[in-house]
């Protein structure tokens, strides 16, 4: 089980925020214990944070088959918070916090719920320039 983040600990973490939609999901082996490795590649609509253009393809690894892993659907599009790898791949910060799909009128689903797309900009914005600040983490073992 992961230990949730606060969104501005989310959004600080994250070296690329993108919305974008999957292309294609190659699996390229397995962990010792079994899980599934795969090369994800997904098309950006849009940048929210992060030097990358709309339209580029990003290769975003992820495990497959366990509770807090993060599979991309077929269709549809979402919210990517994403750390670059030190082999060029990006992955998915904070696991399955870092996938908000998104719904009708692009309202985040998943752990982004009850948080708009406005809202996630003007946090950005406000980190960068130093008007919102990080909150301290919570004590270990307890989930904000």
């Amino acid at each position: 089980m992961i230990q949730t983040l606060s969104t501005e600990e989310l959004v600080a973490g994250s070296d690329l925020i993108v919305i974008a939609s999957l292309k294609s999901s190659t699996e390229v082996g397995r962990t010792p214990e079994g899980f599934r490795q795969l090369d994800n590649v997904l098309v950006v609509a849009e940048v929210l944070k992060g030097e990358v253009l709309p339209g580029a393809e990003l290769t975003v690894a992820t495990l497959g088959g366990f509770e807090d892993g993060v599979e991309f659907p077929a269709q549809g599009k979402g919210v990517l918070f994403l750390r670059k790898s030190e082999d060029g791949r990006y992955e998915v910060h904070n696991l399955v916090q870092g996938w908000w799909p998104l719904g009708p009128q692009d309202a985040p689903g998943g752990m982004g719920t009850g948080i708009s797309l406005g809202r996630l900009k003007e946090i950005i914005k406000g980190l960068a320039d130093g008007t919102i600040q990080v909150p301290p983490p919570a004590p270990p073992g307890e989930d904000l």
